[in-house]
């Protein structure tokens, strides 16, 4: 009886284990803010344009056939990679626009099942605040990812290109 304990609890170790060590990735968050000093109309015209994405100086061209939900863009990066998204939701009332990467070069941004939202509100002083959030899984979805693959990597990458957007989307609208 003692020796068939021992081996009910063996195998419902080794079980467990491998129903823990089978986990695979976690959703992964980005979230950026940026203070814009234009009106938020300005800025909601730019962010809203989903058919030009030229405030990210990393963006050589975008291709996109209109701004309705379901249009999809093709942006080319100045390094050559491509992005593909698909416009998912757009509130001109709110000013919040949402998108999802439905293909991607995982040189550029190593991710999965990629959606992201920008929020555009008006601040006291008249000026705008402008929140990128991104919400994705590694460019890897197997357990132990290559390095380039992994949750540390997509995250890194992803934060850049919304640090890099928000930046070049402050410049444009403080030009206007």
């Amino acid at each position: 009886m003692r020796y068939l304990k021992k081996i009910l609890f063996l195998v419902i170790s080794i079980f467990i284990f491998s129903q823990v060590s089978a986990h695979g990735p976690s959703r992964q968050k980005v979230s950026e803010s940026i203070s814009i000093n234009a009106d938020p109309e300005v800025v909601w015209k730019i962010v809203s344009n989903f058919k030009k994405f030229n405030w990210n100086s990393n963006i050589k061209d975008t291709l996109a056939s209109n701004n309705n939900i379901g249009s999809e863009r093709l942006i080319k990066f100045k390094s050559g990679e491509k992005i593909k998204q698909k416009l998912e939701k757009i509130d001109e009332n709110k000013m919040f626009v949402g998108w999802r990467i439905i293909e991607t070069d995982n040189k550029i941004l190593p991710v999965n099942s990629y959606a992201a939202k920008i929020f555009v509100k008006k601040k006291e002083d008249g000026s705008s605040n402008v929140n990128y959030k991104a919400g994705f899984y590694r460019g890897f979805m197997g357990n132990d990812p290559p390095s380039e693959l992994n949750d540390e990597n997509s995250k890194k990458k992803v934060q850049q290109f919304i640090i890099d957007s928000l930046k070049g989307l402050k410049e444009i609208a403080e030009k206007d």
